[in-house]
């Protein structure tokens, strides 16, 4: 299905704060003004068109909530206009709807009245709702029994089996416990396989790079980049983790200067002048055979007087998704020691390639020992890792697996080794 789903323009929202309650009566009976504006959006425009899955990204008080609410139609906006084509169904408290004393069973339909279902079409999906919840022994229980996860997993349940044309979510893929999360992330990819239109807010990187074709990053309210969601990821992670005080804008026109996938910044106390991998010969590789062992080396110049330091590494594949990440303190407890200004160290990390073919990007990271980042060249060094036998074409990681059968009547035979 082709065409726009979800057309956001020139959207604004803007909140009257009062210092004390009484102010807004005396604001109305003086004519005089006591409020301050605080605009919790400011000129956010975009569009998601059918079939596609868009990320938002953002620090707390970003505006995302607010965002997905005024989408949803729970929210008015101040400025702007929002248009939507198809059927909406909006994750955003989970629970909305619900009523403790009443029974799980009935809040299942309360929930779907909510969502705009009418009692036949509840009817026709109750059976799904408590399977997919995993919560028929508890379903007849009043909702005020249950826990935080089980509400949260009947929440979702009920959010996500009124099939519509756009879901909005906001964080409903950290709902529940590891194993629920992961059936609703599956339960996220299926809608995408559907052509179903998806508008999800998540703090994880990780999950938004895996499952969306693009990302918006906002922060103080503004549309800061809409994307490639690993070039919005890498500038959310420096708002995060970047020096202190810098601006939005800041980490969006570093990254915007860019050419290749790597993104750097920190603070530039201490710089990472030279990051490879070497063989076992000692000869810089970039690709690499599966289950080999090899070296990282991570060159480092302090330019000005810097405290104790530890070194980083992070790889993560084709997709953006953190498969390791280890630094010099969390691996082994090693500090490095204060540097003069122009005094350089060299760190290196031996590691085994138990990695599956495919193409990965390393980071590598010089920080403070209380997580200041000096220097971060995030996804920096592109390696290939060379195809072997026996690995199914999705895998990341190589279990260096082996097998044996063993026989209801007989010798065990013997044990196989499937990679070499």
């Amino acid at each position: 299905m082709s065409g726009i789903a979800i057309s956001v323009r020139s959207l604004g929202k803007s909140y009257r704060l009062y210092a004390h309650p009484r102010d807004m009566v005396l604001e109305m009976l003086s004519g005089r003004q006591r409020h301050r504006e605080f605009a919790a959006l400011q000129d956010v425009s975009f569009e998601v068109g059918h079939g596609s899955v868009v990320g938002l990204m953002g620090r707390n008080g970003a505006g995302k909530s607010t965002l997905l609410r005024i989408i949803a139609g729970t929210l008015d906006a101040t400025a702007g206009a929002v248009t939507s084509s198809g059927r909406i169904a909006a994750i955003l408290e989970l629970g909305t709807g619900f009523h403790p004393d009443y029974s799980g069973r009935d809040n299942v339909y309360l929930g779907g009245l909510c969502l705009g279902l009418k009692r036949k079409e509840i009817d026709a999906q109750v059976a799904e709702v408590i399977e997919f919840s995993e919560l028929e022994e508890f379903i007849d229980q009043p909702f005020r029994t249950y826990s935080s996860g089980m509400q949260a997993r009947l929440a979702f349940s009920v959010a996500t089996c009124v099939n519509p044309d756009i879901l909005i979510s906001d964080e409903a893929l950290s709902v529940g416990d590891a194993r629920f999360q992961l059936k609703s992330f599956d339960r996220m990819r299926e809608f995408k396989r559907r052509g179903k239109s998806i508008l999800v807010v998540s703090h994880s990187i990780n999950q938004l790079v895996s499952i969306c074709d693009r990302a918006i990053l906002l922060d103080r309210g503004r549309l800061l980049m809409d994307g490639d969601p690993n070039a919005v990821g890498n500038a959310y992670h420096e708002l995060l983790f970047g020096r202190r005080g810098a601006s939005a804008a800041e980490a969006s026109a570093d990254t915007s200067t860019v050419l290749d996938r790597e993104h750097r910044y920190g603070d530039g106390v201490a710089k990472i002048t030279d990051f490879h991998l070497i063989d076992a010969e000692k000869r810089t590789v970039t690709r690499l055979r599966s289950l080999d062992t090899y070296t990282a080396v991570i060159k480092i110049r302090a330019t000005q007087q810097t405290e104790a330091l530890c070194a980083g590494i992070l790889v993560r594949n084709g997709r953006g998704q953190d498969i390791f990440g280890t630094d010099t303190i969390a691996c082994q407890d090693l500090r490095i020691a204060p540097l003069a200004p122009g005094e350089e160290v060299i760190v290196y990390m031996q590691f085994r390639a138990n990695m599956a073919p495919g193409n990965y990007f390393l980071t590598a990271t010089v920080a403070r020992t209380d997580g200041t980042k000096h220097d971060v060249r995030f996804d920096s060094l592109m390696i290939e890792v060379e195809p072997v036998a026996a690995l199914y074409t999705d895998t990341v990681v190589n279990l260096e697996p082996k097998f044996r059968i063993e026989q209801r009547t007989g010798e065990p035979q013997a044990t196989m080794a499937l990679v070499e």
